[in-house]
């Protein structure tokens, strides 16, 4: 399964095999994927004798914390290092501003399958087919390590598990199934991971659900539908951002939706937006004209401004890009 082009993967692996320190940073608010690539690659590369610094301005999300190596997870980066790994991202901004200013690595190399506006890294292997970062990870595994162990495979199923939407999405792939195959080969319990990640959720998850689902909003056409987060939410129910992911999927389940959002509230009149497509839209495409950037059925963006109008003005795009892709009589 070569995804990646030879003459890259051949680059990377040279700059992994001379960097003696290394620093694995990925995305702010990690998801699974995020955190499956930083922790398989970190425990690969310990094991290879390097000294690994796992970095994330955020804390990991409680359904995460069973992964091996969470605890190396850390938001302080060090004086310097050899190499700088930015994982599930491509864009330095994505991963904070510490991150973005930090000029402590005499080498970057950026691992993703992400669409974006711009690669700014000194080594890119980014291959958009990728159901999910850890698929690119694996494939330097078995060639870093082919005997990789458990806690390694641990993390790299649970990247393919989450960002495939537990095998249901359109990402998921011949190859993407034939390396989750191998992972249980290896010792994964597919049962143990799902309850982990999806079977495990706090009383307080539930009742933000609850409140977050009365906001729901259907446009006009009713193939788009939005639901938001407020500060205040979090507030009454105790909970975070990190208490949000995938909830975005609630309104997308809604029969005839093609195109749904949610608006999570980060600062004043400010808001990110999570987009979701059944595939006849592309929400990475409806949103690079803001700023964000993402796949075909997933996106986001970060945006300034009143929410109703927003809503409104998404809306709009959403129902546009719904008429334009309609299927032929």
């Amino acid at each position: 399964m070569a995804l990646l082009e030879a003459g890259v993967q051949e680059e990377a692996l040279k700059a992994i095999a001379r960097a003696q320190t290394v620093v694995i940073a990925s995305h702010i608010d990690p998801d699974g994927d995020a955190l499956g690539s930083s922790l398989a690659l970190a425990l690969l590369l310990r094991k290879l004798g390097k000294k690994v610094v796992v970095y994330n301005r955020d804390t990991v999300p409680y359904n995460y914390r069973f992964m091996p190596g969470a605890e190396l997870v850390a938001d302080v980066l060090p004086a310097s290092c050899d190499l700088l790994c930015l994982l599930d991202c491509s864009e330095f901004a994505r991963a904070g501003d510490d991150l973005m200013s930090w000029r402590g690595y005499q080498q970057s190399l950026c691992i993703d399958h992400h669409l974006t506006a711009s690669v700014n890294a000194d080594i890119n292997l980014i291959y958009s087919e990728a159901c999910a970062t850890g698929e690119l990870i694996y494939e330097l595994a078995v060639i870093l390590e082919p005997g990789f162990g458990l806690d390694v495979a641990v993390n790299l199923y649970t990247a393919i598990l989450t960002d495939t939407g537990s095998f249901r999405y359109s990402n998921s792939t011949p190859s993407s199934f034939a390396i989750a195959g191998d992972l249980v080969a290896r010792g994964v319990e597919p049962w143990e991971i799902t309850q982990q990640v999806y079977e495990s959720q706090p009383l307080e998850r539930i009742k933000l659900i609850s409140l977050v689902l009365k906001t729901l909003r259907l446009s006009d056409s009713k193939l788009g539908a939005a639901v938001w987060v407020t500060k205040e939410m979090f507030a009454e129910t105790g909970t975070d951002s990190e208490y949000t992911d995938g909830l975005v999927n609630y309104p997308r389940s809604i029969a005839g939706v093609e195109v749904a959002f949610m608006a999570r509230e980060v600062g004043p009149d400010e808001y990110k937006f999570s987009f979701r497509s059944r595939g006849r839209v592309n929400v990475a495409a409806l949103v690079v004209d803001f700023g964000g950037g993402g796949h075909h059925n997933a996106a986001g963006c970060r945006l300034k401004g009143s929410l109703a109008k927003l809503i409104e003005q998404f809306f709009a795009l959403v129902d546009e890009q719904c008429k334009d892709s309609r299927p032929d009589d």
